[in-house]
């Protein structure tokens, strides 16, 4: 009887091993470790690529060639709703390339450029007046201050600004005025991000 008594024990005992042993499970069945879908202002530049890893989509550019159009936009808050930028040839200058496809709600800062219309492939002339067109990338996100990145890159950005010996600017003074040209025959080829987009996706 006894050791009757012990097989429905044992066999609990190995069904949870089994379960706590399944990737990405944790006890009462929950996804360990998954994440807020919040995200947090980074305020760093340094190693920003390593963070926001470029896609087979990214064309090379060379920033001095934005000599087209441009569009002046306000943005009131951090963070401006725009997802990834890439720094063109030789590290100069920087492409929008993700913009949130949606504004969830009145005054939403995450919805600022869908709601202003930033399009992926401009690329940043200016910051309050200041011309970055073809200053270095590192510099231009520092200032512009706008990363949107997950909680857990907070140690590494810690670790990455004292490498590379400090900021490379301070953050620009919101409201922040940017202006975007964008490049005569350039054919961007990056993704649109629909209003069903979500941080879980990325």
């Amino acid at each position: 009887m006894a050791v009757a008594q012990r097989r429905p024990i044992l066999a609990l005992c190995l069904a949870g091993t089994v379960l706590c042993l399944l990737p990405g499970q944790g006890f009462v069945g929950s996804p360990a470790g998954r994440l807020s879908s919040s995200r947090v202002v980074a305020r760093v530049g340094a190693e920003y690529q390593e963070r926001q890893s470029p896609r087979d989509a990214d064309l090379p550019f060379d920033a001095s060639a934005a000599t087209g159009d441009t569009v002046d936009v306000s943005f009131k808050k951090r963070p401006f709703g725009i997802l990834r930028y890439t720094p063109g040839n030789g590290g100069k200058g920087a492409m929008v390339q993700e913009v949130i496809g949606k504004s969830r709600y009145p005054g939403d800062p995450q919805g600022q450029g869908f709601a202003a219309g930033v399009k992926g492939g401009w690329v940043v002339k200016t910051i309050n007046g200041q011309d970055v067109q073809t200053e270095d990338f590192n510099t231009i996100m520092d200032l512009l201050d706008d990363e949107v990145a997950d909680p857990r890159f907070s140690k590494s950005v810690a670790l990455a600004i004292e490498k590379q010996g400090g900021r490379k600017a301070q953050p620009a003074e919101a409201p922040i005025a940017i202006t975007y040209a964008t490049i005569p025959g350039y054919a961007w080829k990056g993704e649109v991000l629909g209003a069903d987009w979500e941080p879980a996706h990325r």
